[in-house]
């Protein structure tokens, strides 16, 4: 399948027009779009003051920095959309992530100020933080261009350009097809993205004003953040799908990577398959959800056009020419009328970086090192053809990402890894590529295990718990014995887990053995008996118990299993 020109999309880089200011714009209700003119419109209006002139030397060989707010897929393929573009127009590339993080984005700018580069593209933590690390910049004489997340009106002053998405108009966008998709009536929940940010509030009332307006029968039960969480998010939405049973009847994510496999995820365990989801976009996991019919639309926000377009900003201004104060990414809706042709456009296998693989190990999060081997996995599969030297090259790049992860928390790595020799071996005498890659996803899953052993681990107490309880839950688990292994009481680590997660520890566990039964059953190769054990229960009758309470059916009666 090739593209065409139907799937043609003209970019035009600047909105049309921004209407006339309303005179107070907080006398209008919240579920009023002209309530949030403001922060819609925030920056069009801003006077140009102390810009740096342009050097009008073109972009060759300038040295720009990134500053990022946090780890994230939109934010890896952001990434990606930056040193792709740079490495068109010969620039060079630093690129820092905050972690969500006010004041380390605060030393950042320090850092930049005492060896300043020839040009800063900015994305704010949060916006009033960020009118001041951009003041300070300013001061310096540095040339920023601000993008993705939006500021406070005073900080458009002192940048080049924002560049970014056109997150408003393209929730409205969303919005409406919601609404179609929902059929103008009934109750709704919403995931949100950061509270305080610009992505909150355009992802939260440009949905909640536009629907006011072409769905007034539709009704928004509760917004809620989740950190871009899969459990958490998982969590919420069984918690919506249980307070609201039948009102609810649809979801709208900020996000189409975590928290919507968090959703989707809830809705199965619910039997849901009645709810209406759309997110914001896009990336590659979104627009599979969407392929599988799970997801029924979602913005088109490429986070690489993103990137790009920061850098391409940045190239106009250092060749001198004109740059408008705000260039917008274009405003699209993906479906599953359109999707195919998005799925064509592929991000890469040779970009996947080994910075990443070991900062999710370091957090302890053992999902997400799954997927990023299931992705990896994709990726080479979607090749088709990639250079033995390449495979090679890269595979050791992933392997020494691990070495070097093990020797900073005082790991012997060779002798973890099981030698010299063993090292060699694994990685290239594997029979395949398909196996040197699940030797080093056992090797990597193996580091992150013994980190969390070691009590070496940067994330939280619960997700290294959690990420632990998924390496050994078919082993004989009990909260005491868990809590010897971390140090805590037993009483007190219950009482974390359940505020955090919002069920006990023994729900959490029976409920993650019992989706291992259920796929275990599915697959069709054990005996409910075996299954039981493999799972960890020791009882087949208190599994069978289990199963009954949480699936509603006896193992034996499950879909898959021979009777």
């Amino acid at each position: 399948m090739t593209g065409c020109l139907d799937d043609l999309i003209l970019w035009d880089q600047t909105r049309a027009f921004a209407p006339e200011r309303p005179a107070d714009p907080s006398s209008f209700p919240e579920t009023d779009a002209r309530r949030w003119y403001d922060l819609e419109y925030v920056g069009w209006h801003a006077d140009k003051k102390d810009i740096p002139a342009s050097p009008g030397q073109g972009p060759k060989g300038k040295r720009i920095v990134v500053l990022c707010p946090f780890s994230h897929p939109y934010w890896a393929e952001y990434e990606r959309g930056v040193r792709k573009e740079a490495s068109r127009f010969g620039i060079h590339v630093d690129l820092s992530y905050a972690d969500w993080d006010s004041e380390l984005q605060s030393r950042f700018v320090d850092d930049i100020i005492a060896s300043p580069p020839d040009l800063v593209i900015f994305v704010p933590v949060e916006a009033m933080t960020g009118t001041e690390c951009l003041r300070r910049l300013a001061e310096a004489h540095i040339p920023v261009i601000a993008s993705n997340q939006s500021l406070e009106e005073e900080a458009y002053s002192s940048v080049i350009s924002w560049t970014g998405p056109d997150d408003w108009g393209q929730h409205r966008l969303l919005a409406r097809r919601f609404a179609c998709l929902m059929g103008g009536e009934g109750g709704y929940c919403i995931v949100s993205h950061k509270p305080g940010t610009s992505a909150y509030f355009a992802r939260v009332w440009g949905v909640r004003t536009e629907l006011s307006t072409v769905a007034p029968g539709m009704r928004c039960l509760d917004v809620r953040y989740t950190e871009f969480d899969r459990e958490r998010t998982r969590l919420a939405a069984l918690t919506w799908l249980d307070r609201y049973g039948s009102d609810l009847r649809g979801i709208v994510s900020a996000d189409d990577s975590f928290p919507m496999e968090g959703i989707v995820q809830a809705l199965r365990e619910r039997g849901r398959e009645d709810i209406i989801l759309v997110a914001n976009g896009a990336t590659r996991r979104g627009f599979g959800l969407v392929k599988e019919g799970s997801l029924k639309a979602l913005t088109w926000q490429s986070p690489g056009m993103d990137g790009s377009l920061a850098v391409r900003t940045a190239a106009d201004w250092f060749s001198g020419f004109v740059v408008e104060p705000i260039r917008y990414l274009p405003d699209y809706i993906v479906g599953p009328e359109n999707v195919d042709s998005f799925i064509l456009d592929g991000s890469g296998f040779e970009d996947m970086r080994s910075e990443e693989l070991c900062r999710l190990i370091a957090e302890g999060r053992l999902d997400d090192v799954t997927w990023f081997f299931d992705d990896l996995e994709r990726r080479l599969a979607d090749e088709r053809i990639l250079g033995a030297d390449y495979f090679r090259g890269f595979m050791m790049e992933l392997l020494s990402g691990l070495l070097n992860l093990a020797k900073t928390y005082e790991v012997d790595a060779v002798a973890f890894f099981g030698g010299y020799e063993m090292l060699f071996k694994g990685l290239f005498q594997q029979k395949s590529p398909a196996a040197s890659l699940e030797w080093l996803r056992s090797s990597a899953i193996a580091l992150l295990d013994s980190l969390i052993d070691r009590r070496k681990l940067s994330g939280s107490l619960i997700d290294q718990l959690i990420s632990w309880v998924e390496l050994h839950y078919a082993q004989s688990i009990a909260l005491k014995t868990i809590s010897e292994r971390f140090g805590l009481s037993a009483a007190y680590l219950g009482k974390v887990f359940k505020e955090t997660t919002g069920h006990s520890f023994s729900r959490y566990l029976n409920e993650l053995r019992i989706t291992k039964a259920k796929a275990l059953l599915k697959a069709g190769r054990l005996k409910p008996r075996e299954v039981a054990k493999a799972v960890g229960f020791s009882e087949p009758n208190y599994f069978n118990a289990v199963f009954r309470k949480l699936v509603g059916v006896n193992p034996s009666e499950y879909p898959g299993v021979e009777t």
